[in-house]
């Protein structure tokens, strides 16, 4: 039995303007409060579902620590507004994160900075999620993640997407191209560039500093 509007579940961690507008009643009838109802449900689960790879992602893209809360939210507002766009048959994982690609680009645009890519350098996966305490790591670590960072750092947004999503997610490249609406030549091209710049960082690091990072 499907419940009422204003009782429907309202995801934690929005802030509470945005609690309130997902909570608002509809005034356009029955037919719509019922479409709002299923709108909400399908939210509801989405947000439940994939918080923490919206999350993830966020940070594989380069949004900062101090930001990424803030990034998250917005994404997952602008999901609410353009849910009716959303096929459920579809991955949900690509849309949300085609979703959250172009916020970040908007973002990046308009603020003129672009944080740094904080990821573990032996696994990328190995992000923990929006409320755990960043884990102790060693000295040695934390310095080859620094310097990663500075690597990842001087790739642009599109080609940071295209390696995040065909070597951290392994999505094959005609995958990659639909999520980001771009040709399939353009996402292996910017692949190609981003897999170089990376190899190429790495080469004068260990040239110059001795690094081996794995």
């Amino acid at each position: 039995m499907l419940v009422p509007w204003s009782r429907a579940p309202v995801p934690e961690g929005l802030s509470d303007p945005a609690r309130e507008r997902l909570s608002s009643p509809s005034d356009d009838g029955d037919m719509v409060v019922r479409d709002e109802r299923s709108r909400a449900e399908i939210f509801a689960e989405l947000y439940r579902s994939h918080f923490e790879y919206v999350w993830k992602s966020a940070r594989r893209l380069g949004v900062s620590p101090p930001e990424v809360d803030d990034v998250v939210q917005e994404t997952f507002l602008t999901v609410h507004r353009l849910l009716d766009t959303y096929e459920p048959e579809r991955s949900a994982r690509a849309w949300l994160f085609s979703v959250l690609y172009r916020l970040v680009l908007r973002r990046r645009r308009s603020h003129r900075r672009w944080a740094a890519l904080a990821e573990e350098t032996a696994d990328l996966d190995g992000l923990p999620d929006s409320s755990a305490p960043a884990p102790d790591r060693n000295v040695e670590t934390n310095e080859g993640v620094r310097i990663l960072e500075r690597i990842l750092d001087k790739l642009d947004p599109d080609k940071r997407a295209v390696l995040v999503l065909a070597d951290v997610e392994e999505k094959p490249i005609a995958e990659v191209a639909q999520i980001l609406g771009i040709k399939v030549n353009t996402a292996a091209s910017r692949l190609r560039l981003a897999r170089e710049h990376v190899d190429a960082s790495l080469a004068r690091l260990r040239a110059r500093d001795g690094w081996r990072l794995k």
